[in-house]
């Protein structure tokens, strides 16, 4: 992987090596946000999708619609978007026949950010485009990094609601203080995954990209077992609440428990709850479902 921590990198991808001069010649002294371009140069799909797949810090590729085959600029796009899930990477297509590739069909299929004529010889066209490409490359990565920030404090939220939980007497003894305490908390992972959802949206990417990206499949069970308990309390008759709290309570604890697993909760809040829950487990028993 190239380091390229101090600058933006653009891949050129093309068959023809006086593409890559002039690119090159007409992009070199470009900065953004006071960071340089560094280049990359692949004259191959091939070569392309193991420069993609080793440097997937890369800002722009400018590619090329038709290499050693029709569709292998396209094929390219595919490659980018789906098989390596990379919604921020910008991509600008660059051909000299335009017919190959109608612009509409382009942008929208294959969600690009521009359509560059190989045959206009105004520099300033492909000077700006990867000039706000670049923008679009840092607004994407933004709006990631919120997604993260969202879901830590939601997360830390979660774990605040688990020690009031089973601190109280209420899980023990009062089913519908209980079961609004439970509902709080299951509004609160339906806005983590709503948020989820939105920002797969936000950055074209496939359903549940994001919350796979966030989530292992262990964390997001723990993550919605409080919602399986909201039900497990729903359907709990008030008469039976009182003579089956100590089963309920259990419950909780193991919910508790696994949720203070789940890699993005704060440091600070897993040992928090750690902390209550092995307190809790000194004084009594808690079955292990």
């Amino acid at each position: 992987m190239l380091n390229t921590a101090g600058s933006w990198t653009i891949l050129i991808v093309d068959d023809e090596q006086v593409i890559h001069d002039v690119l090159t010649m007409n992009l070199r002294h470009m900065e953004y946000n006071n960071k340089p371009i560094t280049f990359l140069n692949a004259y191959s799909a091939s070569q392309a999708k193991e420069m993609i797949t080793d440097n997937p810090n890369i800002a722009v590729v400018i590619l090329d619609v038709m290499m050693e085959e029709e569709d292998a600029g396209l094929n390219m796009v595919k490659f980018i978007r789906e098989d390596m899930q990379n919604a921020n990477m910008r991509i600008l297509l660059h051909t000299g026949q335009p017919g190959i590739a109608p612009r509409r069909e382009a942008a929208e299929r294959f969600k690009i950010d521009a359509y560059l004529d190989k045959n206009v010889t105004d520099n300033d066209d492909c000077y700006v485009a990867v000039k706000l490409a670049l923008r679009a490359y840092e607004e994407h990565l933004k709006l990631k990094d919120s997604a993260a920030k969202d879901d830590i404090s939601l997360m830390g939220d979660l774990s605040a609601h688990y020690i009031d939980l089973l601190a109280g007497s209420d899980c023990r003894n009062d089913q519908k203080s209980t079961l609004k305490k439970v509902t709080n908390m299951v509004n609160l992972v339906q806005q983590m995954l709503g948020d989820y959802a939105l920002n797969d949206l936000k950055n074209d990417l496939s359903p549940g990209s994001t919350k796979a990206s966030r989530l292992s499949l262990d964390d997001y069970r723990a993550l919605i077992r409080i919602h399986d308990i909201k039900v497990i309390l729903s359907h709990t008759p008030s008469d039976h609440f009182y003579s089956e709290r100590s089963v309920n309570f259990d419950m909780l604890v193991q919910a508790a428990k696994l949720f203070s697993k789940i890699k993005i909760l704060p440091e600070v809040c897993r040992q928090d709850l750690q902390k209550h829950i092995q307190a809790l487990q000194a004084t009594q028993p808690i079955t292990d479902f």
